[in-house]
């Protein structure tokens, strides 16, 4: 069954939006009697049957509708974009399958591009989301600077947190502990990523002054999508 995001999701009438109406009518090519699966990405879902079918409105009457009173808990992805935006949304899309809760783009000294397109970004996540047929939305923050990251998101100082790096040591920061222990016992956590040429030794300084323990992805160095997707991976992959 085909899912549509519905943002203003009621029991009744729904008429969807364009860019849903014209997917619905034009790419599926989907007739009156036809169902489909709604979602508003914070907690709803209902089964729906298309009603009424237009050149660019498509309307959906919606069964009950159920309703998960709180959102689960889960990974916070703090990550740097990268130079390439295909691997970013790469990144965001799998990620997104996978399950990760929030997602937090951040501007780093090593950044090579800080374009924010947080528009064209939420479109993949909202593409992702209707694929693998989450309830809840990950949440895509605007991107800020990692050095205004828990002026931006206060939360964090409330979780468990962890930057990953690649270097061998740091300067007043402890050794870095593998990933997968660090997580094992954690029903919320945020990781850290940077950019493809690494955080700067300061940056991981602060973040871990911040409560961020060091840790690894494992031996081989990876590059920052894939880092990415191995911690929501492993993350999920626990919790599940």
């Amino acid at each position: 069954m085909h899912t549509c995001h519905q943002p203003d999701l009621v029991q009744g009438l729904n008429e969807l939006s364009e860019e849903e109406a014209l997917h619905v009518s034009r790419v599926l090519r989907m007739k009156q009697g036809a169902q489909v699966r709604l979602v508003d990405g914070h907690g709803k879902v209902a089964t729906g049957v298309v009603v009424d079918v237009g050149k660019k409105s498509v309307r959906v009457e919606a069964e009950e509708v159920i309703v998960e009173a709180s959102r689960p808990q889960g990974l916070s992805l703090v990550v740097s974009p990268t130079k390439q935006s295909d691997r970013f949304e790469w990144l965001i899309e799998k990620a997104t399958e996978l399950g990760v809760d929030n997602i937090i783009p951040v501007w780093t000294q090593r950044s090579e591009r800080r374009i924010d397109k947080h528009a064209r970004w939420q479109k993949v996540v909202v593409s992702a989301t209707k694929q693998c047929q989450r309830i809840w939305m990950p949440v895509l923050a605007e991107a800020c600077n990692v050095s205004d990251l828990f002026e931006s998101h206060p939360e964090l100082l409330n979780q468990r947190g962890a930057v990953a790096h690649c270097m061998p040591t740091v300067d007043h920061v402890p050794d870095r502990v593998s990933w997968s222990d660090f997580q094992s016992s954690l029903q919320q956590a945020w990781i850290a990523i940077g950019p493809e040429g690494d955080f700067a030794p300061e940056e991981v300084q602060a973040l871990h002054a911040k409560g961020a323990t060091p840790v690894n992805l494992g031996s081989q160095r990876l590059r920052t999508e894939t880092a990415g997707m191995a911690a929501v991976a492993r993350f999920n992959q626990r919790v599940h």
